[in-house]
């Protein structure tokens, strides 16, 4: 079994390190708490050592430029920190949100950037922190218009994307992993 975190008020919280052969699972811990403490127990009891969760930008950031709301998020990070889990954030924002102040990508590389970096910064893993996430998924199936602002799918356009958001990161966090986003199977 995993060691547990330490709580997020004195830091030593496990490492952003990866073996080979390591196991996760995506689970919905953002709503109800009692469901994410049972998900997170059955992930532990299942031998998993990370659990992937969504950040959805709308839900922290969706009041305004700089207007945050972690009153979710730090339950979230403190309970997957708590069960000692290491956790993957995926960081994206709801496609079908067309009244978002951001917009869509990649326009909205930069704000994306600066809401990151702010997010980085504040679960950092360090003493003194809010806690920690260990790595950071940059947006979902970005190779689908509907994920990618309706617009022609862009590789080059991920890439300057997946770029600016890590520089982020990394300035927020320097141990964070950072990874692409998983791409959907289109059928064309």
């Amino acid at each position: 079994a995993a060691a547990p975190a330490a709580p997020s008020s004195g830091g030593g919280y496990l490492d952003a390190s990866m073996t080979s052969p390591d196991f996760g699972g995506q689970a919905f811990l953002w709503w109800r708490e009692e469901i994410a403490h049972r998900d997170l127990e059955l992930m532990k009891d299942a031998g998993f050592r990370w659990v992937k969760q969504a950040f959805a930008w709308e839900t922290i950031e969706g009041a305004g430029k700089g207007q945050f709301d972690w009153s979710i998020a730090d339950r979230v990070v403190q309970q997957v920190n708590d069960s000692g889990l290491k956790l993957l954030a995926r960081v994206s924002s709801d496609p079908d949100k067309t009244n978002f102040w951001a917009g869509h990508p990649p326009g909205n590389a930069a704000n994306f950037a600066d809401f990151v970096f702010a997010l980085a910064s504040r679960y950092n893993c360090q003493p003194g922190s809010k806690g920690c996430i260990q790595a950071y998924q940059i947006w979902n199936e970005p190779n689908l218009a509907r994920e990618w602002g309706d617009n022609r799918p862009n590789p080059a356009e991920y890439a300057r994307f997946l770029g600016q958001a890590y520089a982020a990161i990394k300035r927020g966090n320097p141990n964070a992993l950072v990874l692409s986003a998983g791409m959907a199977p289109p059928g064309d």
